[in-house]
């Protein structure tokens, strides 16, 4: 049984709006709103407020009355089991309220009160003092609200813009932000503007509007919020939803320097300094923290990634040796360290990370992709393709998929792997010709595959040898028609050589077999592109941009569009 409903009041016929006050309509919700509010005192002590909502115009919005509903009519709209009913009228001589018995409708309480619309939170302090008499219960009425006159009336606006969007109305104004911009304006500093304000731009990106707005609003709000740190937290999150990137760092790191002894704030501090590139920053953060003795796996990570970012190996490698003998790391972290161990081609040392990992998610694709890379470093071709295949089945991220099923092709065929690498760091030395004997030394080893052939095309290709090179490439698809890479060679080949509708075909069958690699859908962007097909060219660009293409390869291949257009 609830103790009391307090029903959104009447505003009679004739009432002038006063400038710089609340609207009458909006009074009328917003003052039994604060009043039940203050009755509840912060908890439930079972007072509901009920505002009253109907069609209007085809919509469902707030109803507004011009007198009192009668007494039984009233009992009818709210059908939960109650002790008082409570409802009330503005008009010219002041607010008439009344409280009625639920289960008699005998009237109990008749309040004539003098209302200023200026100064609203007059009456509202009287109306709480004689609603604890009427239920009987103890205490005071609270304090008043910090505000006064138009940054009331403001605050009052944007309370009920708040309202509406929690019962998910229509909201009919043109500016519907207008409310919290003017409240931070007149008292930014305010907590109770401040929860509002933050409370309407939530709202609004739930609703998926004005997102560009909102950013403005947090970004002129966020400095305001001192303290608590939740608010703070709170003010951030909004931030970053509303694409205020600069903004969500600036507040971050204002929480975590308002609460050192929170972890999780530096890392999420620190990770949104490292999107942005502000590493100094970062770097200072977390030594901060650390000289605190409160720094988490997470926050030196970052700083891992920071120096690697700026070229400061040797800070970063000190980091990482001080991460990887760390018994618990999270696996995010865990596969950071891994990343840079293997850079350093320590894959010992990033096995031991790796089976620690494993062992607190076992079902983690992207972990058994990385054993899988360690384990053809340790020239264990067998594992790394157990690794590899699990890896698979699990599901990896389009971004590494296909490296994934390439890695496994290397991986079980014995010296194939170390024989690609030692061709491949010939290839980025510039050394076409160590290039060549690591090739025949490979081939000797491993036969004839597909692989060996590609790579042999690939460095037939850097030393102009055209015809040669793709002889390669279709003795690779002779081997294994289903390479993707074969296709995707060959297909540049023949379109630097002019024949683009040959090019196309492999380029189309290279995506066809690797769907979610990023290079055959630029090389086959440019194909379109040249036979003409524009939209198609733009599309495979597109797909490629959320395959993760390089933005200087897309934007390279776009200017390629005009040129031939051009």
């Amino acid at each position: 049984m609830t103790a009391a409903v307090v029903f959104a009041f009447a505003v009679a016929d004739g009432l002038s709006p006063v400038a710089g006050a609340a609207p009458y309509e909006v009074l009328a919700r917003q003052l039994p709103r604060l009043l039940v509010a203050r009755l509840n005192d912060g908890g439930d002590r079972g007072i509901r407020f009920f505002p009253f909502l109907g069609p209007i115009d085809g919509q469902r919005s707030f109803l507004r009355l011009r007198e009192l509903f009668d007494p039984h009519a009233l009992a009818q709209i709210h059908k939960q089991d109650t002790r008082f009913l409570c409802d009330g009228l503005f008009q010219a001589s002041g607010l008439h309220v009344r409280v009625m018995n639920a289960a008699t409708l005998e009237v109990v309480l008749v309040l004539d009160l003098p209302f200023d619309p200026l100064r609203p939170l007059e009456a509202l302090a009287r109306l709480e003092y004689e609603l604890l008499g009427a239920l009987g219960w103890s205490g005071r009425p609270h304090a008043p609200l910090a505000l006064t006159g138009e940054a009331l009336g403001w605050f009052l606006v944007l309370k009920d813009t708040v309202l509406r969007r929690e019962a998910n109305l229509v909201d009919p104004a043109t500016d519907p932000l207008r409310p919290a911009r003017r409240c931070v304006e007149l008292a930014g500093d305010d907590v109770d503007v401040q929860d509002a304000v933050l409370d309407l731009c939530a709202h609004t990106l739930r609703r998926g509007e004005r997102r560009a707005e909102v950013a403005e609003v947090v970004q002129v709000l966020a400095p305001h919020i001192t303290r608590p740190v939740a608010a703070i937290e709170r003010a951030a999150a909004i931030a970053v939803a509303a694409g205020a990137e600069s903004t969500a760092a600036d507040t971050l790191l204002r929480a975590a320097h308002a609460a050192p002894e929170r972890p999780d704030l530096v890392e999420r501090a620190a990770a949104q300094l490292f999107r942005l590139g502000r590493l100094d920053e970062l770097r200072d953060l977390v030594a901060r923290a650390r000289a605190r003795g409160s720094v988490s796996s997470n926050a030196l990570a970052q700083l891992a990634a920071a120096h690697d970012r700026s070229g400061d190996m040797n800070a970063r490698d000190g980091l990482v040796e001080e991460l990887r003998v760390l018994p618990d790391l999270p696996v995010p972290v865990a596969r950071l360290v891994v990343s840079f161990l293997l850079e350093q081609e320590r894959a010992a040392a990033a096995m031991e990370v790796l089976d620690r990992a494993l062992l607190a998610e076992p079902e983690n694709a992207m972990l058994h992709f990385e054993t899988g890379r360690a384990c053809l470093l340790l020239d264990d071709g067998d594992r790394a393709a157990t690794a590899l295949r699990r890896a698979i089945e699990l599901g990896l991220p389009v971004t590494v998929s296909s490296q994934a099923q390439r890695f496994l092709r290397l991986s079980v065929v014995p010296g194939l792997w170390a024989g690609t690498q030692a061709v491949e760091n010939a290839i980025v030395a510039g050394d076409t010709v160590g290039a060549l004997a690591a090739l025949h030394t490979m081939v000797r080893r491993t036969g004839p595959v597909a692989e060996a052939w590609v790579l042999l095309g690939i460095v037939r290709s850097r030393l102009a040898q055209g015809r040669r090179a793709e002889r390669a490439f279709r003795r690779a698809l002779h081997l294994d028609p289903q390479s993707a890479e074969a296709h995707n060679r060959l297909g540049v080949l023949l379109l630097s050589r002019g024949g683009v509708e040959a090019g196309h075909r492999h380029l189309e069958r290279a995506h066809q077999l690797a769907p979610t690699d990023s290079g055959p859908l630029l090389h086959l962007a440019q194909a379109c592109a040249l036979l003409g097909r524009r939209a198609e060219a733009e599309r495979h660009v597109i797909a490629a941009e959320r395959a993760g293409a390089a933005p200087t390869l897309v934007e390279a291949v776009r200017r390629g569009f005009l040129q031939t257009r051009d």
